[in-house]
């Protein structure tokens, strides 16, 4: 009798290509990975999995074996699904979400999920795009909001919202209020990490502009950055929304400027495949919830 839980084993080893890290995804241990599918190719006095290799790789067999244990798996999925077993199922969902999308609507999206899958346990990870989608390739991740382009291979993609990027500084640092080149050549700007937009496009963008190093202060964390504006060290240029508390308080003051920038623009990313539905729902949900923030915010 073939044990299901050894297929889907053998599935996500398959799909990710390494034992640690389908060990990571089903939050079990590579020792045990390993085991289940040596038990697996005993069942049946084949190899599937030829370990030679780096990465490893499926051997004719294992090939095989994938296109039936896709087929089983996605059919019991179905199965739970028409009988609403997901929203009795206690699970685990590990979520990587752009900072910015904490300060603006992470809660709702918290708020709205609990009351579709009750037990469903969120363990939050709060980090830059391409350290993400490394997390979400390498199955250390089922779900993430971040920056995108729209398409990755492998991945489901559903689009969020757009944040305008806006210039923010504290009450009269800036006068009038607008930001122009001339300021650029003793003000420094705060945003966010170099392997994150906007960075690169705003350095060229000034560098073309100033003829000169534009000088520009980054940071992974958008506390720090606000933190740093509020205390005159330089112009923030971050997410509209970001601020909005410091804003109301009369801290931080919206800059008037001509530079031009194309809008961060926010997706959901999950691996497609086997056991994705209730990903598709979660995603689904932020989307709504998004879409609700834009509106009430713009």
């Amino acid at each position: 009798m073939i044990n299901v839980k050894s297929l889907e084993v053998f599935y996500w080893t398959a799909r990710l290509s390494s034992f640690s890290r389908a060990a990571e995804k089903l939050n079990s241990t590579q020792p045990t990975i390993s085991q289940r599918i040596s038990a697996l190719e005993d069942q049946f006095g084949r190899q599937f999995i030829n370990r030679s290799t780096k990465p490893i790789s499926l051997t004719p067999d294992g090939q095989l074996l994938l296109q039936h244990a896709e087929l089983i798996l996605r059919q019991i999925a179905r199965l739970e699904k028409d009988l609403d077993a997901p929203q009795r199922m206690h699970q685990s969902i590990r979520l990587g979400v752009s900072e910015t999308i904490v300060h603006t609507w992470l809660s709702r999206f918290l708020e709205t999920s609990h009351q579709r899958y009750p037990n469903i346990d969120f363990e939050i990870t709060v980090d830059i795009t391409p350290s993400m989608m490394n997390a979400l390739h390498d199955g250390e991740l089922d779900l993430a909001f971040m920056l995108g382009s729209g398409e990755v291979e492998g991945m489901a993609c559903y689009h969020l919202i757009n944040y305008p990027l806006h210039f923010y500084a504290a009450p009269g640092l800036v006068p009038q209020n607008r930001l122009g080149m001339e300021q650029l050549n003793h003000l420094p700007i705060l945003t966010y990490p170099r392997n994150a937009y906007p960075y690169s496009q705003l350095r060229e963008l000034l560098f073309r502009q100033i003829n000169t190093h534009p000088r520009i202060f980054t940071n992974s964390s958008l506390s720090t950055i606000e933190r740093m504006a509020i205390d005159r060290i330089g112009v923030a240029l971050v997410a509209q929304g970001a601020f909005s508390p410091s804003l109301e308080r009369k801290m931080l003051v919206a800059l008037e400027s001509d530079i031009d920038l194309p809008p961060m623009r926010f997706f959901a990313f999950h691996l497609l495949g086997v056991g994705a539905d209730v990903l598709e729902d979660l995603s689904r949900i932020a989307v709504k919830v998004a879409t609700a923030a834009a509106l009430s915010s713009f």
